[in-house]
This record gives structure tokens, C-alpha cells and sequence, in this order.
């Protein structure tokens, strides 16, 4: 009976030293990109996290970039992006990353909303002149829970070595190669229990970076607004997106053993836009934003639906351009066409800025017709879409490296373009600056913007139907 007791007690110690071992521990996170100013679903984004936040109280929140351009209550306001810096203050965003559109005021105005963020920013492939004092680092350390957590940022660079954004903006802003640049970085991996980069560089640009660097965990991405609904791993690194405007939201769970080695990595997508509940207090700090009437009036009428078509949008800009600089043709870029769908109601300003964020200047070249389909291909490799057009109409072939081929352009007259003459043509400041195209005559600036073209077309056109304006058309 002695022995049967001294065998229970030795039992019953080392079953309490076995309930005293460390247990797996947990690491959350959830990340968003691309929010583009949509600060109307922040009220449901807030509560959101004040649940999740309920249930696990120590998780961090990321952004991938893009955080504004495409809501004008934000855009324009005196300090751009305020509105918006204000929210992720207000929900406890723990660190962001740039997109191409944090550049759209100029580097003054981001330095200046760095600066108003309560979180820091990360990017390993951009720097700085010393003059701007940029508060902005390669990479964090963030410890949790016992875990130390680095996080890397980069950024997107397309053919002229720059983020998508219009080259004016960024003096003093310089910019490598992400693959460059995070390899000087790799010795966190030896330092920290989890990797995460931070990525505005597209989804499948994030898949080939996975490949290329697997010391990576996770990478949390954004600008190709892509909805990554499930876990996805390349080559052990997970990658996720949650596509764009506050839509939705990921939820990344991530488990490590006793000794703080990840075991465990997955991600759940929840859908923003459709929760019913708001946090009251964000939601009132959205309402004063929204409480501007410059923005409610009315520029012109939409005559007919417009649905999922940013072409059909993007001719009424082109035409506008046209009527502004009276051209022969206009070429507006397919990723400057912010919205695609318009019900039959008045235009706002608010739509119109909206629409085009950017009001770039137009631009007139007198370019021959052999230089307009030459352009035509280099923006559309460019720009990884089309131009929409006005005076013409076009159709065009893709080869398997992605380039247009096959492009033949009629006038609106019904002639084909004669490739040996010249034509007036007009474009924003953006394409004539970001796309590489061959052209003799430098172009001219007519010192009218794109907003004001379609403010002017609006107010020559009071009712407008573009619901079947399609002039572009793949072979």
C-alpha cells in the first residue's frame, strides 16, 4: 500500500511538471492592401477588428500599401490622405508598407503623413535624400508573446525603375530592385522566430519572389488586387492578398512549438462589405468626413447603366480629352480608369474625381501613325491593359510573351490609319512620361488638366450614355 502511494505521488509530479511545459504558441495577424481611400467601410472594418481583437488580443494588423487615392473626401483634402492616416490610427494599424499610390501628392505630403501615422512604415527597396528625414526603415522588429517578428517591405518597379506612379512626384525618392535589395537583409531570418515581407509587388510577382526566397514565411501582398481565398503555399512560403477597397480582410493564424519553431501557417479571408455591424465611433468619424457639400454637385447625367465596364467609362474621358485639346485622337491609360460602374443618376464631382484621382495634365504630341501603333504596344505592356481611345476605334492580337500584336487602328471616318501620316494627338502627363514609346515631337503641354476637360465636356454635354462605348476589341 506504501508503494502504491509513493508511485501515485511520483505520478502526480510529474504530471505537474508536464502541465508546466511551454504549449504551442500562437501568432495572429491580419493584413489588408489596397484600401484606396475606401473610408466607408471602415465603420465595419473597426468592429471587425474589435472582435477579432476580443478573442485574441494580441494580434497586429499590416497594411500592404495603397492606402489612399480613389475616395476625393480623402484625396483632396488639405493635408491629402488625412482622413485616411486617421482611420488606421483609430483601428490600431501596427505597420504599413508604401504602395505606388502613397506618392500621388508628392513626397512632401507622404512625408508629412508618415509622420501623422501612429505606425511605421517598412521598405527594403526605397531610400531617401537625408534632406526629406523620411521616417521610414528597410524592416521591423516586432516581439509577441516571447516571439521576435521581423517584417521586410518592398515595392513594385516597372520598366523605368519606378513604382507606377507619375515620375514628377518622387524627387528625392530612390529606388532598387526588390531583389536586390532583400538579400541584404536575409540575416533576420538567423535573428527573429517568423519572416514576413510586406509586398506591393502583385501576386504573381509575390509567387516568384517566394521562389527565390524561401527564408520568407509569409508574404502579405498587394497591387494586383487579387483575392486570395485560401491558404497558398510556393515553395513553404505562404502568400496572400485580400483584393482591394476594404472588401475584405485576411486572418493569418500562425503556430510554433516550445522552442519557437514554426510549425503551422494558414490564412482565412473575411468579407468586409458583408458585415452588418459598425463601430459607432469610427463610423462618426466617417460621417464627418463625408459631410462636404462641394463634392455633391452635379456636373452632368448618366443616361444609361454602366456595369463592370471600365472601358465604357474610360471613352467618356478620352472623348473629353479630345473635345479639351481638339485633337484627332486621345488615348487614355487603362489603369487611370478608377471605376467601372455608374448608375443611371446625376455625375457628382465626387464621381468625376473619383473617376480620375490623379488630374494629370494633357498633353498634345503630333505623332504619325506607325508612332501610334508603336504606342500602343508599349502601353499596353506597360500598362498591362489597353488604351481606351476617342476619333478611332482598334483591334489588337496578344502574343505569348504578353505583347500586342496585330493592331490595326480605322479613324472614326471609317479609313485606316495611314502609318506615314501625322495626327494631333492628346494624352494625360502620366503616359507621356511613364511610357516609353518612340516619338519626334516632344509633346506640348496645353495647360489644362484632365478634370477640367470633363468638368468642360459635362457642362457641353449635360446627359451622356456610354454604356455601349466599346472601341477596343482583342482578335
Amino acid at each position: 500500500m506504501k508503494k502504491t502511494a509513493t508511485l501515485l505521488i511520483a505520478l502526480a509530479i510529474v504530471l505537474g511538471l508536464a502541465s508546466c511545459q511551454p504549449k504551442e504558441t500562437k501568432l495572429y495577424i491580419a493584413t489588408i492592401n489596397d484600401m484606396h481611400a475606401n473610408i466607408d467601410n471602415f465603420p465595419k472594418l473597426a468592429y471587425v477588428l474589435d472582435s477579432l481583437r476580443a478573442v485574441y488580443p494580441d494580434m497586429l494588423l499590416f497594411s500592404s500599401g495603397d492606402n489612399r487615392s480613389g475616395n476625393p473626401i480623402n484625396d483632396r483634402c488639405e493635408l491629402p490622405s488625412r482622413p485616411m492616416y486617421e482611420l488606421m490610427n483609430a483601428v490600431g494599424f501596427n505597420l504599413s508598407t508604401f504602395g505606388n499610390h502613397e506618392w500621388d501628392s508628392g513626397v512632401e505630403a507622404l512625408r508629412d503623413l508618415l509622420n501623422l501615422a501612429n505606425f511605421p512604415f517598412v521598405s527594403a527597396n526605397v531610400s531617401f535624400d537625408d534632406s526629406l528625414q523620411m521616417p521610414v526603415s528597410p524592416y521591423v522588429i516586432i516581439e509577441r508573446n516571447g516571439l521576435k517578428i521581423g517584417v521586410l517591405g518592398a515595392i513594385q518597379l516597372g520598366l523605368n525603375g519606378l513604382p507606377d506612379f507619375h515620375p514628377d512626384y518622387a524627387p528625392g525618392s530612390h529606388f532598387i530592385p526588390a531583389e536586390e535589395a532583400l538579400p541584404q537583409y536575409m540575416w533576420l531570418r538567423d535573428t527573429c522566430n517568423a519572416l514576413f515581407l510586406l509586398s506591393h509587388n502583385g501576386f504573381e510577382e509575390d509567387i516568384e519572389l517566394a521562389q527565390k526566397f524561401p527564408q520568407f514565411d509569409a508574404i502579405f501582398g498587394g497591387h494586383s488586387h487579387t483575392l486570395v481565398d485560401s491558404t497558398r503555399i510556393f515553395n513553404g512560403v505562404m502568400v496572400t492578398q485580400a483584393m482591394n477597397k476594404v472588401k475584405y480582410l485576411t486572418f493569418n493564424t500562425f503556430t510554433f512549438d516550445k522552442d519557437g519553431k514554426m510549425i503551422a501557417k494558414e490564412s482565412q479571408v473575411i468579407p468586409i462589405s458583408k458585415v452588418k455591424n459598425v463601430n459607432e465611433k469610427v463610423k462618426a468619424m466617417v460621417d464627418q468626413y463625408n459631410n462636404n457639400e462641394t463634392f455633391k454637385k452635379v456636373l452632368g447625367y448618366n443616361d444609361a447603366e454602366i456595369n463592370d465596364c471600365y472601358e465604357c467609362l474610360g471613352s467618356l474621358m478620352a472623348d473629353s480629352h479630345r473635345a479639351m485639346a481638339d485633337a484627332d485622337m486621345a488615348f487614355q491609360n487603362y489603369g487611370g480608369v478608377r471605376f467601372d460602374t455608374l448608375g443611371v443618376r446625376p455625375i457628382t464631382l465626387k464621381d468625376l474625381l473619383s473617376l480620375d484621382p490623379f488630374d494629370n495634365s494633357l498633353i498634345v504630341i503630333n505623332m504619325t501613325g506607325q508612332e501610334i501603333i508603336d504606342f500602343l504596344g508599349v502601353s499596353f505592356f506597360t500598362d498591362g491593359g489597353p488604351n481606351y481611345c476617342s476619333g478611332c476605334t482598334y483591334t489588337y492580337s496578344v502574343d505569348e510573351n504578353g505583347q500586342m500584336k496585330d493592331c490595326q487602328v480605322k479613324l472614326d471616318n471609317g479609313k485606316p490609319l495611314d502609318l506615314k501620316k501625322t495626327y494631333k494627338v492628346v494624352m494625360n502627363s502620366y503616359m507621356a512620361s511613364k511610357f516609353d514609346f518612340p516619338h519626334e515631337d516632344p509633346g506640348t503641354d496645353i495647360f489644362r488638366t484632365s478634370n477640367e476637360a470633363i468638368v468642360k465636356y459635362l457642362d457641353d454635354n449635360q446627359h451622356v450614355n456610354y454604356a455601349k462605348a466599346f472601341r477596343v476589341h482583342e482578335k
